[in-house]
């Protein structure tokens, strides 16, 4: 999966969509207005960033479906206030993330929850509303979202250059359409995997705290992911995940530590054959969650996604 070249380089706000139209209908965007007891660290300068200051992270430390915190619970209800939806998730990332084997079959009804047969109620939680404010029928699993693209780095879903014309208006980034016309309660984001390839990691840290304080902003609580490690460059994807883990160690957010999930599986969960994406199961039923099942990524991804987002619904009620 190669990232697209300028992601390499990409300045956020530097290139616009000149073109680029909003659709008759579109919501406006409100600023929200958070209450102050919300975790809000100031973003440090693009160029600043000591690698040091995460060598202390050990990733199996963390569990891999996270604890809700009085600080998200707070970010939840500021986003119901101003109007964001509890039945709405949004997805951002890369091609982990815009893909048909992430979350999306569960629209279907037809999946196999093993022994996970109590997260058969946030399914149906989040399967009720439409995903988008407009004349859109799919719900948040069948909708792969405007700010997930194969391809993109961190950088990506913050560049107006990748918005959707046909959704986005003009200068607007992918996730800030995504989130204008979703109108999510909660963001589930992920971005590593061409991260490690092509993005230093001071700028990876600056355009993630960037994304992160964003979405808090519009009320919106970010589910951050630690993401699979790529076997070509193991100690870049430990460095990178770090910064992940501290991240939502700063903004108190919950952390879905997928990378540890992961770790047990056959080529930690990532398909030997491209050493990129996921591996799925021979019958690609990627929402069946019997053992066997579960030693494929996409399948364990889809599970502590569903678990997390219990949490959340259960922490917040």
């Amino acid at each position: 999966m190669p990232s697209p070249q300028p992601l390499k380089l990409t300045v956020l706000g530097l290139v616009l969509l000149l073109a680029a139209c909003s659709p008759a209908g579109a919501p406006s965007q409100t600023p929200a207005v958070l209450p102050p007891t919300l975790v809000s660290p100031p973003l440090p300068a693009l160029d600043t960033f000591d690698p040091a200051s995460v060598a202390g992270i050990d990733l199996a430390d963390y569990p891999i479906v996270p604890a809700i915190s009085a600080n998200a619970r707070a970010i939840y209800q500021a986003g119901l206030a101003r109007g964001n939806k509890p039945g709405v998730f949004s997805k951002l990332g890369d091609c982990m993330t815009e893909n048909p084997y992430f979350l999306v079959t569960f629209a279907d009804g037809d999946y196999d929850l093993g022994e996970y047969a109590s997260l058969a109620e946030v399914i149906d939680h989040f399967s009720q509303a439409p995903a988008r404010s407009a004349n859109w029928e799919l719900n948040s699993f069948a909708t792969l979202g405007l700010a997930a693209a194969s391809g993109f780095n961190i950088a990506g879903p913050l560049d107006a250059t990748w918005a959707d014309p046909a959704w986005c208006q003009g200068g607007e980034s992918p996730a800030a359409c995504e989130y204008r016309w979703a109108q999510p309660s909660v963001a589930i984001i992920m971005f590593g995997t061409n991260d490690v390839a092509y993005t230093d990691p001071a700028t990876y840290n600056y355009f993630l705290r960037t994304l992160v304080a964003d979405t808090i902003d519009r009320g919106i609580l970010p589910l951050l992911n630690t993401f699979p490690t790529r076997p070509e460059d193991p100690e870049k994807s430990l460095l990178l995940n770090r910064i992940v883990v501290r991240v939502a160690e700063d903004y108190d957010i919950p952390l879905i530590n997928l990378n540890r999930a992961l770790e047990p599986l056959p080529h930690q969960g990532v398909d030997p054959n491209d050493t990129i994406h996921l591996s799925v199961p021979a019958d690609q039923q990627v929402d069946d969650f019997t053992a066997d099942h579960l030693q494929s990524g996409f399948n364990m991804r889809n599970l502590v996604t569903l678990q997390a987002l219990a949490a959340v619904l259960e922490a917040v009620q």
